[in-house]
């Protein structure tokens, strides 16, 4: 498993170096909050070029992942979560849902996303998202929030691979801040 997150960071090391290097820079999108069931926005966007298309699906793609992942830990139903994770990262929203299920407490996701592109190929994309949290326990019958808002800075890189014309993430890495 160390070996696995040491390619990874050497590819979007490299990755990062190769899209300074041609004079692209990576997409940054403007925040938005993703909420619970909350529509994603980032299928509207509309870009003249193919390289930024591809941008815009990834960033679709990472947004809908979020979007799915709040519908099930506010209703501790997991059943959605492989039409937008696979691998590792599905293994482990599963197993967060499990436990929030077990402990009968849901959960509402609210974040401001900071994502941007720093890879995608025809098959693999990175997304970098230094996010806001805001997520907090709810209770499960009047769903209001049982803990303080953390509103703490979330640093995270998500890799994205296409299966059969689908992205889906396949890994979540935390970045460590001071």
């Amino acid at each position: 498993m160390p070996a696995a997150r040491y390619l990874t960071a050497v590819a979007v090391t490299l990755a990062t170096v190769l899209l300074a290097g041609c004079g692209g820079d990576a997409e940054s999108t403007p925040p938005s909050t993703t909420v619970s069931a909350a529509p994603s926005t980032t299928a509207a966007r509309s870009t003249t070029s193919t390289t930024l298309s591809a941008k815009a699906e990834l960033l679709a793609a990472y947004d809908r992942s979020w979007d799915v992942y709040a519908d099930a830990l506010r209703r501790l139903d997991p059943s959605q979560l492989p039409t937008v994770f696979a691998g590792n990262a599905l293994k482990l929203a599963q197993q967060e849902v499990a436990e929030h299920k077990a402990n009968g407490q849901p959960s509402m996701v609210r974040v401001t996303h900071r994502a941007r592109v720093l890879l995608v190929t025809a098959t693999d994309g990175v997304v970098q998202d230094h996010y806001t949290n805001h997520s907090v326990l709810v209770d499960p019958v009047t769903g209001k929030p049982t803990e303080p808002d953390p509103n703490e800075v979330v640093y995270q890189r998500q890799s994205l691979r296409r299966t059969n014309g689908v992205w889906k993430v396949v890994e979540v890495i935390e970045e460590r801040r001071p």
